[in-house]
């Protein structure tokens, strides 16, 4: 026999078995193994050739992988040696096999973290959030392009650091700043990015208070989170020349924070207000807030401007609440709603009285004790 002839028979054998009792399945492009149940792939596959899945809906996602693995694709954490091969059922080694071809054509996500970070996105703000924060969420679970990271080995150090993923940044930080699993800290970055939305106007504002005692998240947790992030968005801008975010004008934020606080204060005085007495609590509250300019227009500037604008609302609220003779009993409830103190609110809402009085600060008598029906 030639040595042409020694190769072909060697080809028309079991590479595993070395049977030759081989039957070709020309509908799949296979061979089968009638012995061992080896299926050897003979014709290359493209997208047109089979019907298998791709991208998201990928046939790898979850099949049986015989108890010989612990991930949830088709080979598990690495491939089967062919002593735990031979071990299997002949059935279950042909469907093995069979596995093993299907596991080369699957398209996966090289970014899992990143899909993990925008389901969150979707389940706790919306479609609508996560699609308009996509690009943030991208930045904060993906590395560099090549060429990316090519312009960062040319930086300082300092800079370098600055220019690290922010997952991993995250994920490493210590205990109490970072989740106690995966999905927490996926959690985390996806309430941290909705905050950056809302802060740079992409999305609307959330209220993170409802939903960190849900998951046992912190707030120390979030805004290590956010620190991070635009530390690193920041970086970017400076040295890779992505776009910068648009620049808002501050009466923009203090209306946005206006609206939110004003909302919850209905919501929480509610529980002890009857609707009467509330809505002439807000009606009240909405003409002394006009008396100071506040929130601003762009134009003309609020005649409290300097002070924090949650510490305005509360003390508005709370000298109408006082003028109505509804006071009992909320400072509090008010002070809390506006993530302030009872003591803070009370102390400067005299000191708003106190400097009106003496011509130190002209407020047009918005906190004075009067009601406006």
């Amino acid at each position: 026999m030639n040595k042409g002839n020694r190769k072909e028979e060697k080809k028309d054998r079991c590479d595993d078995c070395g049977s030759d009792k081989l039957t070709p399945d020309h509908v799949r492009a296979e061979i089968e193994c009638d012995d061992c149940g080896l299926v050897i792939e003979f014709q290359i596959y493209n997208d047109n050739d089979d019907n298998r899945n791709h991208g998201e809906e990928a046939t790898a996602g979850r099949v049986n992988t015989f108890g010989k693995t612990d991930k949830g694709t088709a080979l598990g954490s690495k491939p089967l040696s062919k002593q735990e091969i031979r071990g299997l059922a002949p059935s279950a080694r042909k469907a093995f096999f069979r596995l093993r071809l299907m596991e080369r054509g699957t398209v996966r996500d090289s970014h899992p973290f990143y899909g993990k970070v925008m389901n969150q996105m979707k389940s706790l703000y919306g479609s609508y959030s996560a699609i308009r924060l996509e690009h943030l969420a991208r930045m904060a679970c993906t590395p560099l392009t090549p060429e990316e990271s090519e312009i960062r080995d040319g930086l300082k150090s300092c800079d370098q650091k600055r220019l690290a993923m922010p997952k991993q940044s995250i994920c490493r930080q210590k205990d109490d700043l970072k989740g106690d699993s995966e999905e927490n800290n996926a959690r985390i970055i996806a309430i941290a990015l909705a905050e950056i939305g809302g802060d740079l106007q992409i999305t609307s504002k959330i209220d993170r208070r409802y939903d960190l005692p849900r998951f046992g998240i912190t707030d120390k947790q979030i805004l290590t989170a956010k620190t991070i992030i635009m530390k690193h968005y920041k970086a970017r801008v400076s040295f890779l020349g992505v776009a910068p975010p648009r620049k808002i004008n501050p009466s923009e934020l203090r209306c946005d924070d206006v609206d939110q606080v004003v909302s919850h204060l209905e919501e929480n005085l509610s529980v002890t207000l009857s609707d009467a007495d509330l809505d002439i609590v807000h009606r009240n509250a909405a003409y002394r807030l006009d008396l100071l300019c506040e929130p601003g227009d762009g134009v003309q500037t609020p005649l409290t401007v300097n002070t924090n604008i949650l510490m305005v609302v509360a003390c508005v609220y709370y000298a109408t609440l006082q003028s109505l003779d509804l006071a009992d009993g909320l400072l509090n409830r008010v002070a809390s709603t506006c993530r302030l103190t009872g003591s803070g609110v009370s102390s400067r809402l005299e000191q708003f009285r106190d400097e009106d009085a003496s011509g130190k600060l002209f407020v047009d008598g918005a906190f004075e004790d009067f009601v406006q029906l």
